[in-house]
Protein backbone atom coordinates (compact mmCIF):
# COMPACT_ATOMS: atom_id res chain seq x y z
CA UNK A 1 0.00 0.00 0.00
CA UNK A 2 0.87 3.13 -0.48
CA UNK A 3 2.36 5.46 2.05
CA UNK A 4 0.65 7.99 4.64
CA UNK A 5 -0.72 11.14 2.69
CA UNK A 6 2.09 14.10 1.63
CA UNK A 7 -0.01 16.73 1.58
CA UNK A 8 2.59 18.34 -0.48
CA UNK A 9 -0.02 20.55 -1.54
CA UNK A 10 -2.87 22.44 -0.56
CA UNK A 11 -6.52 21.42 -1.46
CA UNK A 12 -7.30 24.68 -3.06
CA UNK A 13 -4.07 24.47 -4.98
CA UNK A 14 -5.13 21.07 -6.26
CA UNK A 15 -8.32 21.96 -7.01
CA UNK A 16 -7.25 25.27 -9.35
CA UNK A 17 -4.93 22.09 -11.08
CA UNK A 18 -8.14 19.85 -11.93
CA UNK A 19 -9.68 23.48 -13.28
CA UNK A 20 -6.51 23.69 -14.89
CA UNK A 21 -7.24 20.24 -16.74
CA UNK A 22 -10.81 21.03 -17.38
CA UNK A 23 -9.49 23.83 -19.32
CA UNK A 24 -6.58 22.35 -21.18
CA UNK A 25 -8.93 19.72 -22.35
CA UNK A 26 -12.23 21.97 -23.59
CA UNK A 27 -9.92 24.87 -24.93
CA UNK A 28 -8.00 22.06 -27.29
CA UNK A 29 -11.42 22.00 -29.08
CA UNK A 30 -11.18 25.37 -30.30
CA UNK A 31 -7.22 26.36 -30.37
CA UNK A 32 -7.04 22.99 -32.61
CA UNK A 33 -9.63 24.38 -35.39
CA UNK A 34 -9.84 26.49 -38.40
CA UNK A 35 -12.02 29.08 -39.16
CA UNK A 36 -13.77 26.51 -42.23
CA UNK A 37 -14.76 24.35 -39.57
CA UNK A 38 -15.62 26.92 -36.85
CA UNK A 39 -19.45 26.77 -38.02
CA UNK A 40 -19.50 23.03 -38.94
CA UNK A 41 -21.04 20.24 -36.73
CA UNK A 42 -19.32 18.17 -33.98
CA UNK A 43 -20.09 15.43 -35.81
CA UNK A 44 -18.07 16.62 -39.21
CA UNK A 45 -14.90 14.73 -40.13
CA UNK A 46 -12.59 17.75 -40.06
CA UNK A 47 -14.06 18.69 -36.50
CA UNK A 48 -13.56 15.29 -34.97
CA UNK A 49 -9.99 15.10 -36.44
CA UNK A 50 -9.18 18.26 -34.77
CA UNK A 51 -11.18 17.73 -31.63
CA UNK A 52 -8.86 13.85 -31.65
CA UNK A 53 -5.66 16.51 -32.40
CA UNK A 54 -7.00 18.53 -29.04
CA UNK A 55 -7.86 15.61 -26.50
CA UNK A 56 -4.16 14.14 -27.51
CA UNK A 57 -2.36 17.16 -26.39
CA UNK A 58 -4.54 17.82 -23.13
CA UNK A 59 -3.69 14.16 -22.82
CA UNK A 60 0.09 14.39 -23.06
CA UNK A 61 0.09 17.89 -21.25
CA UNK A 62 -1.93 16.34 -17.92
CA UNK A 63 0.15 13.80 -17.02
CA UNK A 64 3.50 15.71 -16.87
CA UNK A 65 1.67 17.99 -14.82
CA UNK A 66 1.32 15.26 -12.42
CA UNK A 67 5.08 13.70 -12.81
CA UNK A 68 5.70 17.52 -11.72
CA UNK A 69 4.06 17.62 -8.81
CA UNK A 70 3.14 13.62 -7.48
CA UNK A 71 7.01 12.93 -7.61
CA UNK A 72 7.18 9.02 -7.62
CA UNK A 73 10.10 9.41 -4.57
CA UNK A 74 7.04 10.81 -2.22
CA UNK A 75 4.67 7.52 -2.50
CA UNK A 76 6.87 4.71 -3.62
CA UNK A 77 5.14 3.86 -6.40
CA UNK A 78 6.09 4.46 -10.08
CA UNK A 79 4.43 7.43 -12.26
CA UNK A 80 2.17 4.58 -14.05
CA UNK A 81 0.92 3.50 -10.91
CA UNK A 82 -0.06 6.82 -9.47
CA UNK A 83 -2.11 7.12 -12.93
CA UNK A 84 -3.72 3.85 -12.60
CA UNK A 85 -1.76 2.53 -16.07
CA UNK A 86 -0.35 -0.50 -14.42
CA UNK A 87 -1.99 -3.70 -14.94
CA UNK A 88 -2.44 -6.55 -12.54
CA UNK A 89 0.81 -9.37 -12.73
CA UNK A 90 -1.58 -12.54 -12.48
CA UNK A 91 -4.67 -13.57 -14.36
CA UNK A 92 -7.04 -13.33 -11.71
CA UNK A 93 -5.73 -9.63 -11.47
CA UNK A 94 -6.55 -9.11 -14.83
CA UNK A 95 -9.84 -10.73 -14.46
CA UNK A 96 -10.81 -8.74 -11.51
CA UNK A 97 -10.28 -5.34 -13.79
CA UNK A 98 -13.41 -6.41 -15.40
CA UNK A 99 -15.74 -6.31 -12.42
CA UNK A 100 -16.56 -2.76 -12.86
CA UNK A 101 -17.49 -3.57 -16.40
CA UNK A 102 -19.98 -6.18 -15.28
CA UNK A 103 -21.27 -4.01 -13.00
CA UNK A 104 -21.82 -1.61 -15.80
CA UNK A 105 -23.53 -4.31 -17.98
CA UNK A 106 -25.58 -5.38 -15.33
CA UNK A 107 -26.86 -1.74 -14.63
CA UNK A 108 -28.15 -2.05 -17.90
CA UNK A 109 -30.10 -5.05 -17.82
CA UNK A 110 -33.37 -3.49 -19.39
CA UNK A 111 -32.08 -2.32 -22.38
CA UNK A 112 -30.04 -5.40 -22.83
CA UNK A 113 -33.47 -7.48 -22.05
CA UNK A 114 -35.04 -5.40 -24.68
CA UNK A 115 -32.48 -5.56 -27.40
CA UNK A 116 -32.38 -9.60 -26.39
CA UNK A 117 -36.10 -9.37 -27.52
CA UNK A 118 -36.05 -7.26 -30.59
CA UNK A 119 -33.11 -9.64 -31.70
CA UNK A 120 -30.62 -7.17 -31.46
CA UNK A 121 -28.09 -8.70 -29.87
CA UNK A 122 -24.56 -9.96 -31.32
CA UNK A 123 -25.15 -13.03 -33.26
CA UNK A 124 -28.90 -12.78 -33.12
CA UNK A 125 -31.03 -12.35 -36.06
CA UNK A 126 -31.37 -8.62 -36.70
CA UNK A 127 -27.87 -8.21 -35.63
CA UNK A 128 -25.48 -7.49 -38.22
CA UNK A 129 -21.72 -7.48 -37.62
CA UNK A 130 -20.30 -5.31 -40.71
CA UNK A 131 -23.27 -2.87 -40.56
CA UNK A 132 -23.00 -3.11 -36.05
CA UNK A 133 -19.58 -3.76 -35.73
CA UNK A 134 -17.04 -3.05 -38.23
CA UNK A 135 -18.98 -0.08 -39.70
CA UNK A 136 -19.44 1.52 -36.88
CA UNK A 137 -16.20 0.94 -34.98
CA UNK A 138 -13.91 1.87 -37.37
CA UNK A 139 -15.46 5.10 -38.58
CA UNK A 140 -14.16 8.49 -37.65
CA UNK A 141 -17.13 9.08 -35.65
CA UNK A 142 -17.00 5.48 -33.86
CA UNK A 143 -13.97 5.73 -33.05
CA UNK A 144 -13.82 9.27 -31.30
CA UNK A 145 -16.56 7.56 -29.61
CA UNK A 146 -15.68 3.93 -28.29
CA UNK A 147 -12.04 4.63 -28.45
CA UNK A 148 -11.11 8.31 -28.20
CA UNK A 149 -13.42 10.01 -25.99
CA UNK A 150 -13.42 7.43 -23.43
CA UNK A 151 -9.39 6.90 -22.94
CA UNK A 152 -8.85 10.45 -22.76
CA UNK A 153 -11.87 11.75 -20.42
CA UNK A 154 -11.22 8.66 -18.04
CA UNK A 155 -7.30 9.47 -18.21
CA UNK A 156 -7.24 13.52 -17.94
CA UNK A 157 -10.63 13.33 -15.89
CA UNK A 158 -10.07 10.14 -13.55
CA UNK A 159 -6.34 9.46 -13.62
CA UNK A 160 -4.53 13.10 -13.24
CA UNK A 161 -7.27 14.88 -11.24
CA UNK A 162 -7.80 12.24 -8.53
CA UNK A 163 -3.61 11.76 -8.74
CA UNK A 164 -3.33 15.46 -7.85
CA UNK A 165 -6.53 15.52 -5.00
CA UNK A 166 -5.36 12.43 -3.53
CA UNK A 167 -1.61 14.18 -3.23
CA UNK A 168 -3.49 16.88 -1.25
CA UNK A 169 -4.86 14.96 1.41
CA UNK A 170 -8.57 15.26 0.35
CA UNK A 171 -11.18 12.72 1.73
CA UNK A 172 -12.24 10.07 -0.22
CA UNK A 173 -15.80 11.24 -0.62
CA UNK A 174 -14.19 14.38 -2.17
CA UNK A 175 -12.64 12.50 -4.54
CA UNK A 176 -15.67 10.04 -5.41
CA UNK A 177 -18.22 12.78 -5.57
CA UNK A 178 -16.90 16.36 -6.20
CA UNK A 179 -14.36 15.66 -8.62
CA UNK A 180 -16.28 14.50 -11.06
CA UNK A 181 -18.36 17.49 -11.11
CA UNK A 182 -15.27 19.02 -13.25
CA UNK A 183 -16.33 16.14 -15.52
CA UNK A 184 -19.84 17.50 -15.75
CA UNK A 185 -18.98 21.21 -16.14
CA UNK A 186 -16.29 20.36 -18.97
CA UNK A 187 -19.28 18.99 -21.25
CA UNK A 188 -21.37 22.47 -21.07
CA UNK A 189 -19.03 23.88 -23.74
CA UNK A 190 -21.72 22.01 -25.97
CA UNK A 191 -24.20 24.20 -24.90
CA UNK A 192 -22.40 27.06 -26.55
CA UNK A 193 -22.37 25.16 -29.38
CA UNK A 194 -25.67 23.84 -29.52
CA UNK A 195 -26.83 27.37 -28.92
CA UNK A 196 -25.34 28.76 -32.11
CA UNK A 197 -26.41 25.44 -34.41
CA UNK A 198 -29.99 25.38 -33.25
CA UNK A 199 -30.44 28.83 -34.43
CA UNK A 200 -29.73 31.45 -30.85
CA UNK A 201 -32.88 32.67 -29.75
CA UNK A 202 -35.46 32.46 -26.28
CA UNK A 203 -36.56 29.08 -27.44
CA UNK A 204 -33.11 27.16 -28.21
CA UNK A 205 -31.43 28.93 -25.26
CA UNK A 206 -34.32 27.25 -22.88
CA UNK A 207 -33.81 23.61 -24.62
CA UNK A 208 -30.55 24.01 -24.49
CA UNK A 209 -30.34 24.91 -20.93
CA UNK A 210 -32.44 21.91 -20.19
CA UNK A 211 -30.37 19.41 -22.27
CA UNK A 212 -27.21 20.90 -20.42
CA UNK A 213 -28.37 20.44 -17.34
CA UNK A 214 -29.39 16.79 -18.24
CA UNK A 215 -25.75 16.02 -19.49
CA UNK A 216 -23.97 17.82 -16.69
CA UNK A 217 -25.86 15.36 -14.33
CA UNK A 218 -25.97 12.57 -16.29
CA UNK A 219 -22.24 12.98 -16.48
CA UNK A 220 -21.52 13.70 -13.12
CA UNK A 221 -23.68 10.75 -11.82
CA UNK A 222 -21.24 8.63 -13.97
CA UNK A 223 -18.46 10.33 -13.11
CA UNK A 224 -19.24 9.46 -8.90
CA UNK A 225 -19.68 5.38 -10.16
CA UNK A 226 -16.02 5.64 -12.16
CA UNK A 227 -14.28 7.60 -10.02
CA UNK A 228 -14.95 5.20 -7.31
CA UNK A 229 -14.41 2.05 -9.36
CA UNK A 230 -10.82 3.35 -10.13
CA UNK A 231 -10.26 4.34 -6.23
CA UNK A 232 -11.05 0.71 -5.29
CA UNK A 233 -8.94 -1.01 -7.91
CA UNK A 234 -6.67 1.48 -8.61
CA UNK A 235 -6.49 0.83 -12.17
CA UNK A 236 -7.79 3.38 -15.18
CA UNK A 237 -8.91 0.40 -17.65
CA UNK A 238 -11.96 -0.34 -15.90
CA UNK A 239 -13.03 3.15 -16.04
CA UNK A 240 -12.30 3.46 -19.89
CA UNK A 241 -14.13 0.20 -20.57
CA UNK A 242 -17.01 1.15 -18.53
CA UNK A 243 -17.10 4.75 -20.08
CA UNK A 244 -17.09 2.72 -23.68
CA UNK A 245 -19.94 0.48 -22.92
CA UNK A 246 -22.19 3.40 -21.95
CA UNK A 247 -21.46 5.08 -24.85
CA UNK A 248 -22.00 1.79 -26.99
CA UNK A 249 -25.55 1.75 -25.20
CA UNK A 250 -26.32 5.11 -24.87
CA UNK A 251 -28.77 6.65 -22.64
CA UNK A 252 -31.96 4.34 -22.28
CA UNK A 253 -34.32 4.77 -24.67
CA UNK A 254 -37.96 3.29 -22.95
CA UNK A 255 -40.00 4.45 -26.02
CA UNK A 256 -40.05 1.32 -27.94
CA UNK A 257 -41.37 -0.81 -24.83
CA UNK A 258 -45.08 -0.32 -25.29
CA UNK A 259 -44.56 -2.05 -28.84
CA UNK A 260 -43.90 -5.14 -27.33
CA UNK A 261 -46.27 -7.99 -26.18
CA UNK A 262 -47.70 -7.34 -22.41
CA UNK A 263 -45.38 -10.45 -21.45
CA UNK A 264 -42.53 -9.29 -22.86
CA UNK A 265 -43.40 -5.74 -21.62
CA UNK A 266 -43.18 -6.69 -18.28
CA UNK A 267 -40.16 -9.01 -18.09
CA UNK A 268 -38.38 -5.42 -20.24
CA UNK A 269 -39.72 -3.44 -16.99
CA UNK A 270 -38.75 -5.90 -14.16
CA UNK A 271 -35.19 -6.03 -15.57
CA UNK A 272 -34.79 -2.29 -14.91
CA UNK A 273 -35.61 -2.93 -11.75
CA UNK A 274 -33.47 -5.89 -11.05
CA UNK A 275 -30.75 -4.15 -12.93
CA UNK A 276 -30.52 -1.55 -10.36
CA UNK A 277 -31.17 -4.10 -7.33
CA UNK A 278 -28.20 -6.31 -8.33
CA UNK A 279 -25.99 -3.03 -9.52
CA UNK A 280 -26.29 -2.36 -5.57
CA UNK A 281 -25.89 -5.56 -4.14
CA UNK A 282 -22.73 -5.95 -6.12
CA UNK A 283 -21.26 -2.94 -6.49
CA UNK A 284 -18.58 -3.47 -3.25
CA UNK A 285 -17.86 -7.43 -4.32
CA UNK A 286 -17.31 -6.74 -8.07
CA UNK A 287 -14.99 -3.35 -7.57
CA UNK A 288 -13.21 -5.28 -4.00
CA UNK A 289 -9.16 -4.19 -4.34
CA UNK A 290 -8.20 -7.92 -3.80
CA UNK A 291 -9.68 -8.93 -6.80
CA UNK A 292 -6.71 -6.97 -8.52
CA UNK A 293 -4.16 -7.41 -5.76
CA UNK A 294 -4.98 -4.04 -3.75
CA UNK A 295 -5.31 -0.62 -4.99
CA UNK A 296 -2.68 2.44 -4.23
CA UNK A 297 -6.07 4.66 -3.02
CA UNK A 298 -8.28 2.56 -1.22
CA UNK A 299 -6.86 1.40 2.38
CA UNK A 300 -7.20 -2.52 2.77
CA UNK A 301 -8.75 -2.03 5.82
CA UNK A 302 -11.40 0.18 4.09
Amino acid sequence: MVKALQNDISPSIANVICIAFAFIYVAGFYLFRDANSAKLSRNHPTVIRNRIKAVTFASIVSPLIVWFIVPSHSTNHSIFQILGLSLPYSVPGLIGLTGPVLLTAILFLGPLVQLYFEENLLFQTNFDFRRDVKDVFFSLLGQRNYVVAPVTEEFVFRSCMIAVLYQAGLPTTYLVFVSPMYFGLAHLHHAWENYNQWGANIKVLKLVLLSSLFQFCYTTIFGWYVSFAFLRLGSIWSPILCHSFCNIMGFPDVSDIQLQPPIKRAVIMCSFVMGVILFYWLLYPLTNPSNVGGSLYWPASA
